[in-house]
């Protein structure tokens, strides 16, 4: 597997013409389709800075399928979970970066875009799920009319985990974050902020599985329709080598030990119950897949 980028219409899968493989930008799951939105690809980064406890000469064995010319290439997005037969209602799990201004030479995120481009307005989401609220992950949820803030997506509730809201909010955290005070804090105000306890339906087949450790409260969120099983695993990893090396954890965890103890129940679990993961983190194209192993190394395969 080697990650490439991949453009693609909504929900439709991208030919890959350099090998002939289809490499998928959405998957079913029973009579639900999950489709990737990118909001944002930055440029790649020293990978020594964002996993500055591997060394070096460790990145060896993955460099051909985890890095891009020895670098970490990330991208920021969202996924769309609807129903095939049109029938039920829409849920966005994350939101990306939003519109900006991020920094230099970054483009505006391109998250509204994405999903115009399958037909669906932002009225027409019913739920948001926040994985958690880091900055990459929140960037849609409020827009602005000059300084007054309204919510994107206006018929939603926009659901977030009691911990993170918490410790995001809290007087010693919020104000050095500025990402919480314009995309976060304000939803309590517009009546549209719902907080999670562990598990919780968010539509007919789809719930949120508390997942702690990247954050305080990290959740995935499940995907269950027609005997079939995915999930959207949020932060869990931010590179395929961390499926393998599961000990392996970037600058932006959090609590670690969590993080690790985490990663390895939701990999074991979808290992030995087949699940589809989709995973935001890593490259379209190459972001859904299968992952097979058990204890603490599994391996993944796009599909």
């Amino acid at each position: 597997m080697k990650f490439r980028g991949v453009a693609g219409n909504f929900g439709i899968p991208a030919s890959d013409n350099s090998n002939g493989e289809n490499m998928a930008t959405s998957a079913t799951i029973g009579n639900l389709r999950i489709t990737t939105l990118v909001d944002l690809t930055p440029p790649p980064r020293d990978v020594s800075m964002i996993y500055p406890d591997v060394p070096a000469n460790d990145w060896g064995p993955y460099q051909d399928f985890a890095l891009e010319s020895g670098m970490w290439q990330t991208q920021f997005c969202g996924f769309l979970v609807r129903p095939m037969n049109g029938d039920g209602p829409i849920v966005l799990v994350d939101t990306g970066m939003g519109p900006g201004p991020h920094d230099p030479g970054d483009v505006p995120g391109q998250l509204l875009e994405e999903l115009a481009g399958g037909g669906v307005e932002p009225g027409d989401i019913s739920a948001v799920v926040t994985t958690h609220p880091h900055g990459d992950h929140v960037g849609w949820n409020v827009s602005y009319d000059g300084d007054t803030p309204r919510a994107t997506f206006p018929n939603a509730r926009y659901m977030i985990a009691r911990a993170d809201w918490d410790h995001w909010t809290s007087d010693d955290v919020a104000p050095n974050v500025p990402a919480i005070g314009r995309s976060v804090q304000p939803l309590e105000g517009l009546g549209v902020l719902h907080l999670v306890d562990g598990e919780e339906d968010v539509a007919p087949g789809v719930k949120t599985r508390p997942a702690n450790g990247h954050t305080p409260g990290h959740q995935v969120v499940m995907i269950e329709s027609g005997g079939e099983t995915g999930v959207i695993i949020g932060d869990l990893f931010h590179n395929v080598a961390q499926v393998t090396e599961t000990e392996w954890c970037p600058m932006f965890d959090w609590n670690q030990d969590m993080a690790r103890a985490a990663r390895r129940e939701i990999l074991g679990a979808a290992a030995s119950g087949g699940w589809t993961v989709f995973a935001g983190h890593l490259r379209v194209g190459s972001n859904i897949g299968k992952v097979s192993g058990s204890g603490d190394r599994f391996t993944w395969q796009s599909i």
